[in-house]
């Protein structure tokens, strides 16, 4: 007995050591099995076609179990971990198995693939079962992917931007209705409307792309730098060939420093007169001192050769305001013959080409080789003053009496900034300036010019309606109210409107620090205004023919304005 018992416990634990062996090739100690059944060959086998051991969290034991096995409502009682139990055979299974050392256990590699929807994970501490499984699993990725492509979905119209063209609306023909959660997409804000169908292609894209174009007019401001028109002027007068009048051109230019102009461009006044035939250049703000006038280095009284100057310089202010007129000599024929004679003892060569030039300019007309008649030209009298101590002191006149005529340079004071000197402008300075030329006008027809300081209509201003052009000097109510009552008082013209009434675009100013003048955003400050005597063309020796302002004459924020007279013989 003995014996047969010896061998039938031999071969029951090796046949369990070489199934256990065959399991996947885990490490799993060798162990004796007490009070062991035909029912444990049973289980072997069912084990070995389920596939499944698992290691547990708290221990390192390997767990092994089957639906099968759980139906037939077997246990395995224990499990015994050490070879010296074998001779422990005679206890035939009844005793309770001893406490298992533990020891350190080898980190087994997880099976890759598990065939079983349903797997039980077992704990010794707490002895929970929980379940999970893999189609819950596989459920819950497919929602989350389907919920970030429907959050890209939603995303993508907004970022896109581009261009439609033929194969996009080809595209978008086809597949016009595109659900996202049933929720509208940006680009089709009414979904229930239906659109009507375009027979040909290019109406889709002229739809799109009008829409489009609408979105992206309301993003863009307003361009800054856009152009304003200038109209073309006409030429309304032109008598150079005509022997029984002459034509006088009067110049009139805001220079904002005439030292800067002589320096940055040296030929700019010469080529001025000279390329415009000018007989009178009238200059406002050329910021000189009376010792700039003399001083060898500068030259100023010598800046054009041919003309007599006349300057007012500022004594309340150094490098402030001031104004001058220079007026072209004339010559008679006998005068001339003289001179011509003693050409090679006087200056050099270079000089005597020049004069030789200007006056071949002036005997183009015969009525210039008429002494009583070029008296007419030349000034019997310059003064500088308007009488008032208040006025006088900031060089801001010249009054050049001709025979036939009064002229009046003028540099009006600018209100400023803050409209600081706003009411002395227009309550003071308006009101003595007509008086003053009221006074003058009992002799001779009078015409005062230069730079006024006022936009008086809506067509001198650029941006006419801006909201800050009441607070703005030269465009203020007050200004263009008191500049209105000047010409309607006694009946004063502006020679430019009364010539070119509709003209628009023609400013004489642009700002410099906002680079104006290019796109001509400007106003027009520069004027010539005349008596009404001089626009009688039946009585009158002196008429005012054209105005024009030369665009092209760069070198200050102002550009020359011109006035023709016709002066009769």
């Amino acid at each position: 007995l003995k014996s047969t018992t010896a061998l039938f416990w031999f071969f029951v634990t090796s046949s369990t050591t070489r199934a256990l062996q065959q399991q996947q090739h885990y490490p799993i100690r060798r162990t004796l099995i007490s009070s062991f059944s035909s029912s444990t060959t049973r289980f072997w086998n069912q084990q070995q076609q389920s596939n499944i051991l698992l290691r547990s969290s708290n221990n390192n034991y390997y767990n092994i179990g089957s639906s099968s096995f759980t139906n037939t409502n077997t246990k395995i009682r224990s499990l015994l971990t050490t070879r010296n139990m074998a001779s422990s055979s005679n206890n035939e299974g009844e005793k309770k198995p001893k406490s298992v050392r533990k020891t350190p256990a080898r980190k087994a590699k997880q099976p890759k693939v598990v065939d079983e929807k349903e797997v039980v994970i077992t704990t010794k501490s707490s002895k929970r079962k929980k379940k999970v499984t893999k189609e819950k699993e596989s459920k819950e990725i497919v929602t989350s992917t389907k919920k970030k492509k429907e959050v890209k979905k939603k995303e993508t119209p907004k970022k896109r931007k581009r261009t439609t063209t033929t194969n996009d609306v080809s595209s978008s023909t086809t597949n016009k209705k595109v659900k996202t959660d049933n929720k509208e997409t940006p680009k089709e804000k009414v979904k229930g409307v239906k659109k009507p169908k375009s027979k040909n292609v290019d109406d889709d894209i002229s739809t799109t792309s009008s829409s489009k174009k609408d979105t992206t007019k309301k993003k863009k401001k307003k361009d800054h730098q856009r152009l304003t028109e200038r109209d073309i002027l006409p030429k309304l007068w032109n008598n150079d060939d005509d022997s029984s009048s002459y034509t006088l051109r009067i110049c009139s230019w805001n220079v904002a420093g005439l030292r800067a102009v002589l320096r940055n461009h040296p030929d700019t006044l010469p080529n001025l007169v000279k390329e415009y035939n000018i007989d009178i250049l009238c200059l406002q703000e050329t910021k000189l001192q009376e010792l700039h006038l003399d001083d060898p280095k500068l030259q100023i009284r010598q800046a054009l050769e041919g003309y007599d100057s006349y300057w007012s310089c500022s004594t309340a202010k150094k490098g402030y305001s001031g104004t001058a007129v220079f007026v072209k000599k004339r010559r008679s024929q006998e005068e001339e013959t003289s001179e011509k004679n003693d050409d090679d003892t006087k200056g050099d060569d270079n000089e005597v080409e020049d004069s030789s030039k200007t006056t071949a300019n002036d005997n183009a007309n015969p009525l210039l080789s008429d002494k009583d008649f070029v008296k007419n030209l030349l000034p019997t009298d310059v003064s500088y003053k308007m009488g008032i101590t208040e006025h006088d002191s900031e060089g801001r006149l010249v009054i050049a009496d001709f025979p036939l005529f009064t002229l009046i340079n003028c540099y009006v004071p600018n209100s400023g900034q803050k409209l600081e000197r706003l009411e002395y402008r227009t309550e003071k300075w308006d009101k003595d300036l007509l008086a003053f030329a009221e006074s003058k006008r009992t002799k001779n027809p009078v015409l005062w010019l230069g730079d006024l300081n006022v936009a008086h209509t809506n067509l001198e201003v650029w941006n006419d309606g801006a909201k800050h052009l009441p607070k703005q000097a030269g465009v203020t109510p007050q200004e263009r109210a008191s500049f209105q009552s000047q010409l309607d008082e006694n009946g004063y013209i502006d020679a430019f409107r009364q010539l070119h009434p509709t003209a628009q675009g023609c400013y004489s100013y642009w700002s410099q620090r906002a680079g104006n003048r290019e796109p001509n955003k400007g106003l027009r400050l520069d004027y010539f205004i005349c008596s009404p005597e001089l626009f009688d063309d039946d009585e009158a020796k002196v008429i005012a023919r054209d105005s024009y302002a030369l665009h092209n004459v760069v070198g200050s924020d102002h550009c020359p304005v011109v006035l023709e007279l016709q002066i009769k013989k």
